[in-house]
């Protein structure tokens, strides 16, 4: 409840057909806007893989107005700002240039990967299902390596950016991010469970709590679809899911509940009205 709770690990192990859907709640998953990639072909006169970290120089300028405006900077402390984040840019840009190398063959790897995942020539045939599995690693060994010097330059850009204020920090936010994010979820479901955990202990609202809880449990069994290449058994939240389903269908909170006592009380309200009329 006080900002512990990460749903991205729960998103980004998903397996099965509907991974793609859940792994695009996390905000740039793969990578690809923070280590500002250029698919091959998209690169006049180059048909290589490449970067180009102007929409996320745009971003932070963006940003940079934003804090500006909420911490009511005079132009004086906007200039300090703005001489913080050229800093912060010239880091971004010497980070690609003392990395061209190996990050043009690391987008080439990441290229091969998903070319091999959109042909599936590789599911039936197990040997090529180890190699796979092998670029698959060497792919997010790779990136988490990027992604860490990269992750350091944008908590930078945050902090520096907010140096100037009164204590009070304003997010960063995400580049191009997905219309449902974790973050959001990471905000509803605590509140979620607590909620619909105290109506099922004191039987209030008990079938449609039940059913709530239910749907959610669904939703944690199909980030691990069953049969799915490398999914993780879901047995537990499975049997939860079904005696949940049992309790809303069968009645539950008919007694000694929260339930039950409006019942009675409405019962005897509606028996009093109809004696008087």
């Amino acid at each position: 409840m006080q900002d512990g709770f990460s749903s991205s690990w729960f998103l980004a192990s998903a397996k099965g057909p509907l991974a793609d859907s859940f792994q695009g709640m996390l905000w740039d998953a793969d990578g690809k806007t923070r280590l500002c990639y250029v698919p091959s072909g998209q690169t006049t006169g180059w048909s290589a893989p490449s970067y180009d970290t102007s929409s996320v120089k745009e971003f932070w300028n963006s940003y940079l107005d934003d804090v500006a405006s909420f911490h009511s900077y005079n132009d004086n402390t906007k200039r300090k700002a703005v001489e913080l984040l050229k800093v912060r840019s010239a880091q971004l840009d010497a980070f690609f240039v003392a990395n061209h190398i190996e990050m043009i063959e690391f987008f080439r790897q990441m290229e091969r990967r998903e070319e091999q995942l959109s042909r599936n020539d590789m599911t039936g045939v197990e040997s090529l299902q180890g190699q796979g599995a092998k670029l698959e690693a060497e792919v997010s060994s790779t990136r988490a390596g990027y992604l860490s010097s990269i992750d350091m330059i944008w908590a930078g850009v945050e902090k520096d950016l907010n140096s100037f204020g009164a204590g009070e920090v304003l997010k960063l936010g995400e580049l191009n991010g997905p219309a449902i994010s974790s973050s959001q979820i990471d905000k509803f479901i605590p509140w979620f469970d607590l909620l619909c955990g105290l109506a099922l202990l004191v039987g209030f609202c008990t079938p449609i709590a039940a059913i709530a809880t239910a749907g959610f449990l669904l939703t944690v069994c199909l980030t691990q679809f069953p049969g799915a290449v490398g999914a993780q058994p879901v047995y537990y939240q499975s049997i939860e899911m079904f005696a949940l389903l049992v309790v809303a269908f069968a009645g539950g909170g008919k007694y000694l509940s929260l339930d039950s006592i409006i019942n009675h009380y409405c019962k005897r309200c509606c028996g009093k009205t109809e004696q008087s009329a």
